[in-house]
């Protein structure tokens, strides 16, 4: 059984075995056949009020139609949630209590005091071996994964002696993860590719030399060895080998969930990887969130792909304010001695003050440091200037 239970059993009941006992006695010392009855009825009736009360969960068993919903913001769905009672004693007139994360609201729900679960009521009855659906639509509101945290059922005696409180201790397998909404964001386009890599792109300097495309005809300011010699077979001129130009434009971006307004930037930073992931452009994220291992903090790996988007996005939406944090910086620096970072470098929030020796190291390697950053309602990401610490808001 997965029900913890408490019994509450009212004064009636024992004032009635008192009674059937006083009763019972009346009639053995007198030899009333009519009082023995009634006594022997009275504790018939209040053995079996107690073991209705005992029994009634011992085979009744909770289940949720859906294990994993995955949704955006202010998007709608519903689940099911089962009841099934496979013992023999009917459940009627009782209420269920459910409390779930408030990053879902449903319809009737109340709010807990500290704001961050809801509560769920509703009656459930049920006879012997019968099983009851109850559907339960809801609408994302906030980022974040939503659990039912706790499942409750009170439920009275079938004559009113009584009643039996039952709490699921088992985690019930159901989850909703709340991806943060996209938001534009201006200055997308100043990020400028460099160095060769694997970014096909038609203006770069940089070709690469496995990746052949065509060919024109030959010119003598070409070398000799680009000549392409089947294709100058075929048109009995010289040819020259095409190669697609490529630049190396990965993108590794830090977050930092002390940020203020940690919600806008995060809606920034969805929008942000959407478009790298449009554009196949390679990224990695490094959250200062602390985990237990040899990367002391959460850290999602370069890739690119419709499915390294959305593990980034989940990534994203499990981040919590109660978290363990790292500092920024700490992780920072810690990312650059373990790492080979990309040669554009994100800072997701406001950076801290003991960062600068850093992103002056940063600048001497030839990265290019960005900041994605909240003004006046509008998420922005703009040049940082390393020299004077300050984001460049005419480079928007």
């Amino acid at each position: 059984m997965n029900w913890k239970n408490q019994i509450s059993l009212g004064n009636e009941i024992s004032f009635t075995v008192g009674l059937s006992v006083i009763t019972l006695l009346i009639g053995l010392i007198g030899s009333n056949f009519f009082l023995v009855m009634i006594g022997l009825l009275f504790l018939l009736f209040s053995y079996t009020n107690q073991l209705y009360l005992k029994r009634v969960a011992n085979r009744l068993t909770v289940s949720i139609d859906k294990d994993l919903i995955k949704l955006f913001k202010n998007e709608q769905d519903t689940f099911s949630i089962s009841f099934n009672q496979n013992g023999i004693y009917p459940i009627l007139g009782a209420r269920v209590r459910m409390t779930i994360d408030s990053v879902l609201q449903f319809e009737h729900e109340r709010k807990m005091i500290n704001h961050e679960q809801n509560e769920i009521e509703f009656p459930l009855s049920l006879l012997g071996r019968q099983s009851a659906s109850i559907h339960l639509p809801f609408q994302a509101v906030e980022r974040g994964v939503a659990k039912v945290r706790t499942l409750e059922i009170r439920i009275p005696h079938l004559f009113g002696f009584g009643d039996v409180y039952l709490k699921y201790d088992q985690p019930l397998p159901f989850e909703t993860v709340v991806y943060s909404s996209p938001k534009t964001i201006g200055g997308i386009n100043r990020i400028v590719p460099k160095n060769l890599g694997e970014y096909p792109m038609k203006q770069s300097y940089f070709e690469d030399m496995s990746a052949l495309v065509g060919a024109r005809s030959y010119v003598s300011t070409d070398p000799f060895n680009r000549v392409h010699w089947k294709a100058s077979a075929k048109t009995n001129t010289l040819q020259t080998r095409i190669y697609e130009r490529t630049s190396q434009y990965s993108w590794s971006i830090f977050v930092n969930v002390r940020e203020g307004k940690l919600e806008d930037l995060l809606s920034g930073l969805t929008y942000l990887l959407e478009y790298a992931t449009i554009k196949n452009i390679p990224f990695e994220l490094f959250v200062n969130v602390r985990k237990a291992g040899r990367i002391p903090f959460v850290h999602h790996p370069l890739g690119t792909g419709r499915e390294h988007l959305q593990k980034a996005l989940e990534m994203i939406a499990r981040l919590s304010k109660h978290s363990v944090i790292v500092p920024f910086s700490k992780m920072v620096f810690s990312a650059k001695r373990q790492f080979q970072l990309s040669p554009y470098v994100i800072f997701c929030g406001n950076e801290e003050e003991d960062l600068g020796e850093i992103l002056l190291r940063f600048r001497k390697n030839g990265v290019v440091c960005y900041q994605l950053h909240e003004r006046d309602g509008s998420v922005l990401l703009s040049n940082y200037s390393l020299s004077n610490r300050k984001v460049d808001y005419d480079a928007i």
